[in-house]
């Protein structure tokens, strides 16, 4: 009979393995793996399956698991694993210091057209280099900010 779902790599079966053991223990220590499963946000029937060996978390389990039960898992460092999903409060948040340095005379207009009634399509070079030396075209379309 054929196994269903992916082959684990030797580094995902380690991890598989450390989890099995702090989810264990936390299970002992609560005497209960439901409030355990309720702290880490999981169902119950999956928080099994990773107590057995035989199921990965998701990176915000392992995350979860690391915060409130203080464990450091050998083979990955998940805040650097979920830095990305950090929502930005506004669009302010966006705009870097190297954006904001630029000059009108940094940005050049090479080609505007129109796609649709309702939207015109522009190509931009804008220059990032603090060095004012570099030659500058003459045929610049004037800008407004």
């Amino acid at each position: 009979m054929k196994k269903r779902g992916p082959r684990h790599t030797y580094a995902e079966k380690l991890l598989m393995k450390q989890v099995a053991e702090e989810f264990k223990k936390k299970w002992k220590e609560k005497g209960n793996a439901r409030e355990a499963a309720e702290e880490l946000g999981v169902n119950l029937k999956s928080f099994y399956k990773y107590a057995e060996g035989t199921d990965l978390p998701r990176v915000e389990v392992l995350k979860a698991a690391q915060d409130k039960w203080k464990i450091k898992w050998d083979l990955i460092d998940t805040s650097a694993l979920t830095k990305a999903s950090v929502k930005p409060v506004s669009a302010e948040q966006l705009l870097l210091p190297l954006i904001r340095s630029i000059q009108e005379e940094d940005v050049e207009i090479i080609k505007v057209a129109t796609t649709s009634d309702s939207s015109l399509r522009v190509m931009l070079e804008i220059r990032f280099s603090n060095e004012k030396s570099l030659p500058r075209t003459k045929n610049r379309v004037p800008t407004r900010r």
